[in-house]
């Protein structure tokens, strides 16, 4: 395996670069402060065409594949994380639309989105699951023509942003997982105000209130086919641990150019303190660290440009998924440590990547959940 970029890799790598030091570092303090990512960001990350990297040129995607989507979002973490999770955030639906939907909704919602004009949720977790299908409380029942949905999701990102809605709710008459997929905000739809949370601050989620929203009982509203719900959702997951494992491996990638920064210009007696063979050590093990990480996303990335190996990207994703999420908050502790005092200090910006990365174990999958799930693929392979 020769672990080469390609000219349209190292391109995509250096456009993601470029734009998160010169549109993105002069922003983080606003975003940290406001606790959501500016509009007009967020369209200019758009019309770079970030949002369309895997997606085919047909819908106005750039056709790269998650090789080049990997790397562009490490890039832009190593700046914002927060940046990269409110892209990521977007895509979730759409990777399911892409893999799962008819020509329609794709046409409706892929190009649109990509071109910033939509952002797009997904929800499934409720304050009573998170994993589990049979725990869901969120019901449709069917009145003729129209599905009558109710219940309340939790800490689903995008929420009180115009977009498509993929929804996951327990058929009130079969029991069975059912996606539907519908415009926000509609009637009977609600949202809570923004979590607080430790980091990604850019990227704000909510709970979400659905009392009696009225979705038509047509194929559009659908995706995929009635009762696949959950298959949907693991499918669109595994794109999910993907796309995450790339954002806190930048958040640890940042973390790792402070530390980089620090040593190799603070002085002890005329000489940096790279001298030291204790800062060497602790330099070398985090570095370790991060280029594990770093081949196991690239890795991953291969898999799934290939969506015949669904099955195997389903184990693949978990096992990536919990190693980096565990890895990043290590390898940020490390980049702490290398500069004492001044890597809790915020103008360091070390703390923020730690704070970003600690939300890594938790979310899209917590941690254990996905080493079991990693465990029952390859050991049955």
């Amino acid at each position: 395996m020769e672990f080469k970029l390609n000219e349209t890799q190292e391109s995509i790598r250096d456009l993601a670069r470029e734009f998160a030091e010169k549109v993105l570092k002069p922003r983080i303090d606003d975003i940290e402060e406001v606790g959501h990512f500016p509009t007009d960001v967020y369209q200019q990350m758009a019309d770079t065409g970030l949002l369309g990297i895997a997606f085919d040129e047909k819908y106005g995607g750039i056709g790269a594949g998650y090789d080049s989507f990997v790397l562009a979002f490490e890039e832009l973490s190593k700046v914002s994380p927060s940046a990269a999770t409110a892209l990521l955030i977007t895509l979730l639906p759409l990777e399911a639309i892409n893999l799962f939907g008819s020509e329609d909704q794709k046409q409706a919602y892929i190009g649109p989105s990509i071109e910033g004009k939509l952002r797009g949720s997904m929800a499934f977790t409720e304050p009573s699951t998170g994993s589990d299908p049979k725990q869901l409380t969120t019901t449709a029942r069917l009145e003729g023509d129209t599905w009558v949905i109710s219940g309340v999701k939790r800490f689903i990102s995008n929420a009180a942003y115009d977009g498509p809605m993929l929804l996951y709710a327990k058929e009130a008459e079969t029991g069975k997982c059912t996606a539907f997929l519908f415009d926000k905000p509609i009637e009977g739809y609600s949202t809570s105000t923004p979590w607080e949370k430790i980091g990604l601050l850019g990227s704000p989620c909510y709970d979400v209130f659905l009392d009696e929203v009225r979705v038509p009982n047509d194929d559009f509203h659908i995706l995929g086919k009635r009762g696949d719900g959950f298959t949907i959702l693991k499918a669109t997951t595994a794109y999910g641990k993907l796309g995450f494992s790339a954002v806190f491996l930048g958040a640890f990638g940042g973390a790792v150019n402070a530390a980089k920064d620090y040593v190799t210009t603070k002085v002890h007696r005329d000489s940096t303190i790279t001298k030291f063979q204790a800062i060497q050590t602790k330099f070398a093990t985090m570095l370790s660290k991060y280029e594990s990480c770093r081949y196991m996303v690239y890795n991953c990335a291969e898999t799934a440009n290939d969506h015949s190996r669904l099955e195997e990207m389903l184990g693949q994703s978990a096992l990536v998924k919990a190693y980096v999420g565990d890895t990043a908050v290590e390898g940020c502790v490390l980049a702490m440590n290398l500069m004492g005092s001044y890597g809790v200090m915020k103008e360091y910006q070390t703390e923020r990547f730690l704070r970003d990365a600690l939300i890594g174990p938790h979310v899209e999958g917590q941690t254990d959940v996905q080493r079991v799930i990693a465990a029952g693929y390859y050991l049955n392979h």
